[in-house]
């Protein structure tokens, strides 16, 4: 499932926690009922990847990990 959200301007300014710049566009990737996987890109659905969110579960589906990364 991918999502276009309007918007733009520049980066976020980063702080402590999960800061995910500026971006125009998110792309899920589920895993059956879980969402593993976020992309934010500028640009469009074929512009510039600004961030990933990638969660991992456990066996009951409770989620474990959130890690963010930047290209």
């Amino acid at each position: 499932m991918s999502s276009y959200l309007g918007g733009g301007g520049g980066d976020a300014v980063m702080r402590e926690g999960l800061e995910i710049p500026t971006h125009d566009y998110i792309a899920n990737t589920w895993t059956g009922a879980n969402l593993t996987e976020t992309v934010f890109k500028r640009g469009g659905s074929s512009g510039t990847v600004v961030a990933t969110l990638t969660m991992t579960y456990d066996g009951s589906g409770n989620v474990l990990t959130q890690t963010l990364t930047y290209p």
